[in-house]
């Protein structure tokens, strides 16, 4: 009997569970429900004592999510059994309900307990005591039930003060996470702000509170509204539903989304790709609207009920700040008769609080909210524009008053293309937060940079941030800078073709538009050319200089560059500090300053480097040593050195045409976290390729090269690197430079000593997210070079991997460019065939693209 009462239940639990439709967890809960109940009813018959004794002395009591009816089919069924009196449960009385619920496939978290400990234990511990008014009666003694259910109320009266404090001490834990990443790349649906946890504590307070025990009881209390109410059951049962799917393929793990997950769980709950988007950040944008709103309204609650339940026992007067507004303890009150329902008015209200540095009492929330739907028609009010600018100018750099402009949906009533990117991410691990967050942070960012709180860590920018005047169009840029992603591809271009719109609708001036535009428009303008192109490219660098027009913009948009990549994510951040932008800042200003670069021009910077060279060099080279040096080096690479550079390299060759031994000489010299590695010799075939494969071997991440060749024939090779990670004292180079020796002895093969290492790897890379590699190739840019542009998942060895392909294919690479996005790389080479010429035969450009895509992606279909 008891055989078959598990088996169906067993049959029965994994049909929802391979189900697992919007309804599973509803059906799931009503079968454990009459399962637990039938099988309490069952053992009432079968004990060895009188039933209506036994009956009327025990009761069943569910602390899980059973009592909420969104019990799902992986969670461990929490159960307690409850005695009275003389009598205790017996061990095969417990097997009898649990049993077959273990049989059936349930992990049962039993609790048996008498009456009178339990409430003792509930007095000393927090979590119980919360766990015990979540409970809920399924069998037995229902007398039982609402004793401890009195016994609950009776301490609730005498500590309520006390669990209101732990609840709110909890939120407030809670959004302490927000400041660690994990909580936005891979966030817990239970623990998160705004997950399962914020609303049980919700629906606990309410209990505590107002003794309301539902959601829906507390709208007549007016603890909640019915859109709070809504969103948060809306909410809760999106999450356990997740959770209820995590839970089947990690054999009841934590309800974290790692980043696998994510695009498991997109698959499987339906999400459709959209132009631009994955399934995947569909899924998340719909997971970060939901945390969003919950912990809006999270906070919104608690405010609302400690100001409530503790109106100020001091004296203090209002202090009359306007017309029908008043300020007392740090909130502005309103006396909603004599302040105007308008547009301007509301806007206002926010802009005065950011002045004043104060909140809003719960009567000024409720009469923004109830009054919301006025800026509907704020299409063009000048008095609005004004209003939000000084709101934006004069909020705090942590955004009080900006933040809660936007999460109640204010700021989306006036600009209604930010609801499309609200949530929204990209899924990858470079961009660490959903957009809307990363607009308010790089404001946050921006405020603090004029502010000079990056005065030592970023002394030159703090210097910018001192000559700008009024920075609100830098803010209003800063809160807008992405909008251009809701159509994903492109999006600094297409969030510049949305601005004239949107500022027109703002009552933008054209000048203040085109400023808006400009900067939303060239955001990336700056780091992809300094991580992504040649500094000495002077086409290039006139492109720059002729789209940002004139020093001031250029300074706006350095500050935009840099607050936008410090609260991207660690991995941006490690960008901005490893690409030239400082450089590529200081050129593209030279070239405002004085105009497009002349013959005579060049020849001036080139004499003045000489110059310089000579300074510090002093004694050590005559001046018609120098001139006959200078004869065999490029404009491009004097354009492209510092004169410390020049110099150390003009030593570097001294020291190779006085030995006789050395096939190179080289130099490592160190800044912070990064390498220059200077490598100067005669001529030797396919050296690039032998030195990349060499650092590979050494798991030396290369950040840039630059291959030179002189007049003479001497060819300078140098890398800008970082060693290991896992190196914990200082990397020994001399090793990199004993191995090149023995590979030009023929003393190593590189492609085996490349592939075996890859195998001994532990951490050996895996790719976030399958894609194929891109290989695009622009003879458009420059007049001088083609400029190879490859992007790819990142692997070891992937520069040598491009660089031998090349090398095959007789081209030389003369620059080389790498960004890697954490598995994501972008390289771009600035190339010629051997002869010096473009690449622009169509039979060679098809077979690099061939050869590159085989190699770092395996063939394809097609193919071969």
């Amino acid at each position: 009997m008891m055989t078959s009462i598990s088996e169906s239940l067993r049959k029965q639990r994994e049909q929802i569970l391979s189900d697992m439709d919007e309804d599973a967890l509803g059906r799931h809960t009503s079968l454990l429900e009459v399962a637990v109940i039938s099988l309490y009813n069952r053992l009432v018959n079968q004990v060895d004592i009188d039933s209506e004794e036994f009956r009327s002395s025990t009761a069943v009591l569910t602390k899980s999510t059973l009592g909420k009816g969104l019990m799902d089919p992986t969670e461990p069924v929490s159960l307690m059994l409850l005695a009275d009196g003389s009598l205790e449960w017996k061990r095969e009385w417990v097997d009898e309900i649990v049993s077959p619920l273990e049989d059936a496939g349930w992990v049962v978290d039993l609790d048996t307990v008498r009456m009178e400990s339990l409430l003792s234990r509930a007095e000393e511990d927090f979590s119980l005591f919360f766990q015990l008014l979540d409970a809920r009666f399924l069998s037995g003694n229902r007398n039982m039930a609402e004793r401890l259910d009195a016994a609950l109320d009776d301490a609730v009266s005498r500590r309520r003060e006390e669990y209101l404090h732990r609840l709110h001490q909890l939120f407030e834990e809670r959004q302490q996470k927000l400041q660690e990443d994990e909580r936005w790349f891979e966030p817990d649906l239970e623990h998160n702000p705004g997950g399962l946890h914020e609303i049980a504590s919700i629906r606990l307070a309410c209990r505590i509170a107002d003794q309301t025990r539902s959601l829906e009881d507390s709208i007549f209390s007016g603890l909640l509204n019915r859109q709070e109410v809504d969103l948060l059951q809306q909410a809760e049962k999106k999450f356990v539903r997740l959770v209820s799917l995590l839970r089947t393929i990690t054999n009841g793990g934590p309800g974290v989304l790692t980043f696998e997950r994510q695009e498991f769980l997109a698959e499987k709950l339906g999400y459709a790709s959209r132009a631009g988007f994955l399934p995947v950040e569909g899924l998340m944008q719909n997971v970060f609207q939901l945390f969003h709103g919950v912990s809006f309204i999270a906070g919104e609650f608690w405010d609302r009920l400690l100001e409530a339940r503790h109106p100020s026992e001091e004296e203090i007067d209002f202090t009359s700040v306007e017309e029908g507004v008043a300020l007392r303890k740090g909130k502005l009150y309103l006396d909603a008769e004599r302040y105007p329902a308008t547009p301007g008015g509301l806007v206002h209200l926010f802009a005065l609080a950011a002045r004043n540095g104060a909140g809003f009492s719960n009567g000024a929330k409720e009469w923004i909210e109830h009054n919301r739907n006025v800026l509907d028609s704020a299409s063009g009010d000048m008095r609005v524009k004004e209003e939000l600018l000084e709101l934006i100018r004069s909020d705090k750099p942590h955004l009080p008053l900006v933040r809660r402009f936007y999460d109640q949906g204010l700021l989306t009533s006036l600009i209604p293309e930010l609801s499309t990117i609200h949530g929204l991410v990209q899924h990858d691990a470079f961009h660490l937060y959903p957009l809307h967050e990363h607009h308010l942070r790089v404001l946050s960012e921006l405020k603090k940079i004029i502010l000079g709180h990056y005065a030592e860590r970023e002394p030159r920018l703090t210097q910018i941030a001192k000559t700008v005047g009024d920075p609100v169009w830098l803010f209003l840029a800063g809160l807008l800078h992405d909008i251009g992603k809701s159509s994903g591809r492109d999006h600094a271009l297409h969030g510049g073709e949305m601005i004239p719109v949107i500022a027109r609708r703002l009552g933008l001036s054209p000048e203040e538009s085109d400023t808006v535009q400009f900067l939303v428009a060239q955001h990336l303008l700056l780091l992809n050319n300094a991580s992504m192109r040649d500094l000495a490219d002077e086409e290039m660098l006139s492109h720059c200089a002729l789209t940002v027009g004139n020093p001031m913009r250029l300074d706006l948009l350095m500050l935009l560059s840099c607050a936008d990549m410090m609260v991207t994510g660690p991995k941006a951040a490690q960008i901005w500090k490893d690409s030239p932008v400082w450089r590529l800042y200081d050129l593209v200003g030279q070239l405002l300053e004085k105009g497009e670069p002349s013959p005579e021009v060049l020849a001036e910077r080139i004499e003045q480097v000489k110059f310089q060279v000579e300074e510090e060099l002093g004694e050590l080279i005559s001046t018609q040593e120098l001139e006959n040096y200078f004869r065999e080096l490029s404009p491009r690479y004097l354009l492209s050195m510092s004169s410390e550079a020049i110099a150390a390299h003009l030593r570097l060759s001294w020291q190779l045409q006085a030995s006789d031994d050395d096939p190179f000489v080289w130099e490592v010299t160190s800044r912070e976290d990064m390498y220059e590695l200077t490598l100067l010799s005669w001529e030797i075939p396919a050296w690039i390729v032998r030195t990349t494969g060499v650092l590979t071997l050494h798991d030396i991440l290369i950040i840039g090269a630059q291959v030179f060749t002189m007049n003479n024939g001497l060819l300078l090779l140098v890398f800008q690197c970082r060693p290991p990670e896992k190196v914990e004292k200082e990397f020994q180079w001399k090793v990199i430079h004993d191995d090149l020796i023995r590979l030009l002895k023929g003393k190593m093969a590189l492609d085996y000593r490349i592939a075996a290492h890859v195998v001994q790897l532990e951490d050996y890379p895996v790719a976030l997210r399958s894609t194929s590699s891109q290989v695009l190739m622009d003879n458009e840019s420059s007049d001088l070079y083609t400029i190879l542009e490859v992007y790819a998942q990142d692997r070891v060895g992937f520069l040598y991997t491009i660089s031998r392909t090349l090398y095959e294919m007789q081209i030389r690479i003369y620059v080389a460019k790498i960004t890697t996005k954490v598995d994501q790389v972008a390289d771009v080479f600035y190339i010629r065939t051997h002869d010096g010429k473009k690449v622009t035969d169509p039979e060679q450009v098809q077979e690099i693209r061939n050869a590159l895509c085989f190699w770092l992606d395996g063939p394809a279909e097609g193919l071969l």
